[in-house]
């Protein structure tokens, strides 16, 4: 294999798990097409597709998509993009599995609030070349709470018995495992940069642990085990 391939690898190896986990969302579509996670593949797939390329955006100087100011070369718009989009699919999934009405009016209010957050961030930051740090941070901890309202739910309503089958519960538990780590990761690489590099390696290795965790939930899961 090319050395140069080999080497994008080698650095960016979480990108091959998106892969791999998308074509096994793909192979066990079969046992959740008419749930609310039927859009999971392509929110994998779009993961996928945005790591390589704000990979190759890293790894490659002549591949371009923005430059800053500074002419810096910039990949902040893509990943800007994709979180408001993951934060929404996955908010409409909990506002769908959780049934408790006062929960839903909350998650429902805070995805509106996120939207919003997301609009004001773009009078503090610039979209194309800055993250928008306090959009992303209100959405975790949104989405942290909708994981911990299913789980309250979940356990009061089904033993752990059932649980293990169900393709939700696993994806929650490697929502849950990757979010409630990466956040102060998140707010160290925003707030104080030169401390991130010391936490790199475990952002990575949360990254595979959550993908590997979906995808046992996809091997594992069953049909009519949904919730």
């Amino acid at each position: 294999m090319n050395p140069v391939i080999l080497d994008f690898i080698g650095r960016y190896y979480f990108v091959v798990v998106y892969g791999i986990t998308w074509f096994i969302s793909v192979y066990a579509f079969k046992k959740y097409f008419d749930t609310s996670l039927k859009y999971f593949p392509i929110i994998i797939a779009y993961t996928f597709f945005t790591e390589l390329l704000g990979s190759l955006i890293a790894y490659n100087e002549d591949f371009q998509l923005v430059f800053g100011y500074d002419k810096a070369n910039h990949r902040y718009i893509i990943y800007n993009i994709y979180h408001l989009l993951f934060f929404i699919f996955f908010f409409y999934v909990y506002w769908k599995a959780i049934t408790e009405k006062k929960t839903k009016m909350i998650i429902k209010y805070g995805a509106y609030l996120f939207v919003f957050t997301n609009f004001i961030n773009l009078f503090f930051q610039n979209p194309l070349t800055e993250p928008l740090v306090y959009a992303y941070l209100l959405g975790v901890i949104l989405l942290i709470y909708c994981l911990i309202m299913y789980f309250k739910n979940s356990f009061k309503e089904n033993s752990i018995r059932i649980l293990i089958y169900s393709l939700l519960f696993w994806v929650s538990l490697g929502l849950f495992a990757f979010h409630i780590i990466y956040f102060p990761i998140k707010i160290i690489r925003e707030f104080y940069s030169q401390m991130y590099l010391n936490f790199r390696q475990l952002h990575l290795i949360m990254i595979v642990t959550m993908y590997v965790i979906f995808s046992i939930g996809f091997l594992v899961s069953r049909r009519r085990a949904f919730r």
